[in-house]
């Protein structure tokens, strides 16, 4: 039976169990919001001058 304190293969020496794919999610996701930001504020400027023309 192995200890709790045995260190598992793969896994950081710190203790940590963070997952390494799970931080490049987390930036795509970053940057994912960051473009739908500005995707919506070019939306927003579009639509004032559309709306300034009528």
């Amino acid at each position: 039976m192995a200890s709790p304190f045995t260190r598992r293969p793969g896994l950081p020496r710190n203790g940590c169990t963070e997952i390494r794919g799970a931080t490049r999610s987390i930036s795509m996701m970053d940057i994912l919001m960051l473009a739908l930001g500005f995707g919506f504020f070019a939306v927003a400027i579009g639509y004032t001058y559309a709306c300034e023309r009528l």
